[in-house]
């Protein structure tokens, strides 16, 4: 399996069919951010723009348990 898709994503993590990947994509004035998506694979993803949002709805989506504080 390819690290990236055709829309220039990179998967980071991956749990059963749900998975988090980012993509740097062009800001306004010219600058790059990170968007941050989450989803099922082959379907939509909900985009982030904070990597702490993404992973708390990836967990969600996953079953997986919050780490303890």
């Amino acid at each position: 399996m390819s690290d990236s898709d055709g829309r220039g994503r990179k998967l980071l993590k991956q749990h059963g069919d749900v998975q988090l990947s980012q993509e740097s994509v062009e800001a306004p004035r010219g600058r790059r951010c990170v968007r941050y998506f989450v989803g099922l694979a082959g379907g939509p993803a909900r985009s982030f723009d904070t990597p702490h949002s993404a992973w708390d709805h990836f967990q969600e989506l996953a079953g997986a348990a919050a780490t303890p504080a």
